[in-house]
């Protein structure tokens, strides 16, 4: 719909959304994985962009490498 709309904000925030949850899928897969082997998820710092959802862990960097907003934007947990 978006795209028939020429909606442009709304293409870009679908694709987003589909590029970060390709990364929740490997993080989750991971997770369940090591729970399955009887292992702690061994999850460490994650961060979150606030604009597109990218997803990472450890120390977030200096631009999100999905939407290209500033470090300032992550949101960390």
């Amino acid at each position: 719909v978006a795209e028939l709309q020429e909606e442009r904000a709304a293409i870009r925030s679908n694709a987003w959304a589909m590029e970060a949850e390709k990364i929740h899928a490997v993080m989750y897969g991971e997770a369940k994985t090591a729970v399955e082997a009887g292992k702690d998820a061994g999850v460490g710092q994650v961060y979150v962009c606030s604009v597109c959802g990218w997803t990472g862990e450890g120390e977030p960097p200096d631009e999100c490498p999905l939407c290209k907003v500033k470090k300032e934007k992550f949101v960390t947990f």
